[in-house]
């Protein structure tokens, strides 16, 4: 009797856990497979972000709109260059992602003073995020010329 009583508290558990983590999921499923990466990637910033801006971020994209999920590509990206490797080869992978994803490679003004609000917790520096999005723009995103 025990252990049907036993059984039972873990199955509440688990799908308790299940029920209030699926808005968390969604948006993460929605987020990778856009970008077609593994959600730990996202998992990982999320963590970095701090419990408020990671709770602000996820209420944005598990909507699911098209628009929302795009901006919070750019975020993965900024978190993935600019906060945790800014090599030039890991810069060319993720714009890489950017591109398969049909996503414009180009960083706005935009994309930065959201990756500055929902990273507030980390103390970035506003002039070397607008840095890095001239050298990444200048960089990366040349033109051919023809």
């Amino acid at each position: 009797m025990i252990w049907i009583m036993i059984a039972a508290l873990v199955a509440v558990f688990v799908v308790g856990y299940w029920f209030m983590t699926a808005d968390t999921r969604k948006a993460n499923d929605s987020l990778a497979s856009l970008l077609k990466i593994k959600a730990v990637y996202i998992d990982s910033m999320l963590l970095e972000m701090g419990q408020r801006q990671s709770a602000m971020f996820i209420r944005s994209i598990s909507g699911g709109y098209a628009e929302e999920i795009r901006k919070a590509a750019y975020i993965v990206f900024i978190y993935q260059t600019f906060i945790k490797d800014s090599s030039d080869e890991n810069i060319a992978h993720w714009r890489n992602v950017l591109v398969r994803a049909h996503l414009d490679p180009q960083l706005s003004s935009e994309h930065a003073e959201l990756a500055l609000f929902y990273f507030a917790g980390l103390d970035i520096e506003p002039f070397e995020l607008a840095q890095f999005r001239r050298r990444y723009n200048e960089t990366f995103n040349q033109l051919p010329l023809m």
